[in-house]
């Protein structure tokens, strides 16, 4: 998403610079504080979504569809490129806002060796919520702590949440629900903001979907993330309300 260009799906990692494998001999000494905010996400405009999460996230963000290669669900949290609404000042996520799994999961990530067709749990070894001193140790006794091991089910369980999310953007891609579009904001205070680069579902093209994909979908229980995202539209005025605050 941007607000002057058409731009492709963000690459992943999002937020990661430099992945490393976790492992006690390097990183025993590690400490998970979770109190230390979500600055590494304050230009973040959006984040990717776990199919299991759009009903929730559709109550607080507008839901949109990438436009690559790779058609995935994103959580919408920001009007201009390199903003993300929901970041405070102070680091704190904004309250009473859903907080995307993707966000909750940094600074872990499972990532996958193509060479050896295996996944491991990598992290960004430098970000601020990792120290000496404070929060949850992330090993103890040379054994992954209970931290660590809830971390890397969250992870685990985020990862397979994601790729649901791709096979039910490819699913919609497939069957013609998507069009690209772009919003046009101006503010009541002065200033606009032109954001591209996302598809979303065309309503008046539900009907259209095949008696026999629709109840597949159905059985699937996709039709009420189809509605999330409808139902999302709704949330780009809280957007346009917290850039005008």
């Amino acid at each position: 998403m941007s607000e002057t260009a058409t731009t492709p799906a963000p690459a992943l990692p999002l937020f990661f610079h430099r992945v490393v494998g976790v492992n006690a001999t390097q990183h025993g000494h590690l400490r998970l504080d979770r109190t230390a905010g979500f600055d590494f996400a304050a230009n973040a405009q959006a984040v990717p979504l776990g199919l299991g999460e759009l009903d929730v996230a559709c109550q607080h963000f507008p839901i949109v569809f990438t436009t690559g290669p790779q058609t995935t669900p994103m959580a919408l949290l920001g009007l201009k490129e390199g903003s993300n609404l929901f970041v405070r000042p102070d680091g704190s996520w904004r309250p009473d806002s859903y907080i995307p799994a993707y966000v909750r999961a940094f600074p872990f990530i499972f990532v996958e060796d193509r060479e050896k067709s295996t996944m491991f749990v990598g992290m960004e070894e430098g970000a601020r919520v990792l120290n000496d001193t404070t929060g949850a140790a992330l090993f103890e006794d040379g054994q992954p702590s209970p931290a660590m091991n809830e971390a890397i089910q969250f992870c685990a369980a985020f990862r397979d949440n994601l790729n649901a999310a791709s096979a039910f953007g490819a699913a919609l891609q497939e069957a013609g629900l998507l069009e690209e579009e772009e919003a046009n904001v101006n503010f009541t205070a002065g200033g606009t903001a032109r954001v591209t680069g996302f598809k979303v579902i065309k309503s008046d093209r539900i009907e259209t979907v095949a008696d026999a994909t629709y109840l597949e979908w159905r059985h699937k229980g996709w039709i009420s993330h189809v509605h999330a995202q409808l139902f999302s539209t709704a949330r780009w005025a809280r957007l346009v309300e917290l850039s005008a605050g």
